[in-house]
């Protein structure tokens, strides 16, 4: 992965359009493409980009694509697979978020403006309601849950899903929300069905 597919990787995990970038950088948008597409830029160009984006060339090194972590984790034998539940509640993220010490999120699937938009919004409410769960009155935390049901509605009305879990490290009891979106039709979701009789035979 060359440089620019790292920068248009940075500048995703932020939630920026190119525009963004563009603005923040104080550079043109041909030359965001360019560089996204080619990773060719002078250096006065690169710089004013890396310092918008709060990184530099080392950090930018240690920059992994998704699909080499995939290819990474299948050639280690004792990769755990670990999978993400669908949420479809406020209450039910919350679960997942409450107390967390850390907060890891990501986005896939976006192809219009509005995806983006609304899940830009999502995940900002959504670390804005784990940093002030702990401070808040009973009453404002429903008020809370009901609106990011509200808010995880619209995401499924755009035929996005919110995924996530809690991570614990047992070490230090250092808790991890991770919160992920997916189109419905992404082929890595799967869809378990529950056999009847083992349901009746656990209850």
């Amino acid at each position: 992965m060359h440089t620019g597919q790292k920068i248009k990787e940075l500048r995703k995990l932020k939630l920026w359009t190119q525009a963004e970038l563009v603005d923040r950088a104080k550079v043109s948008e041909r030359t965001v493409r360019r560089l996204e597409s080619s990773g060719t830029a002078e250096s006065a160009t690169l710089l004013s980009v890396l310092d918008a984006l709060e990184t530099n060339l080392s950090e930018l090194d240690n920059i992994v694509s998704e699909d080499e972590s995939i290819k990474k984790a299948s050639t280690e034998k004792h990769t755990d697979v670990k999978f993400l539940h669908r949420i479809q509640s406020g209450r039910d993220l919350v679960r997942i978020i409450s107390h967390a010490h850390q907060y890891g999120y990501d986005y896939h699937d976006c192809h219009t403006e509005e995806q983006t938009e609304v899940v830009q919004v999502f995940l900002t409410t959504v670390a804005d309601v784990l940093d002030i769960w702990d401070i808040v009155e009973i009453g404002q935390r429903f008020d809370l849950e009901n609106n990011l049901s509200k808010e995880i509605k619209h995401l499924e009305e755009l035929g996005l899903w919110v995924f996530g879990d809690r991570q614990i490290n047992k070490k230090d009891n250092w808790i991890t929300a991770i919160v992920e979106i997916y189109s419905k039709e992404n082929p890595l979701i799967q869809k378990v069905k529950l056999d009847k009789d083992l349901m009746r035979k656990n209850k």
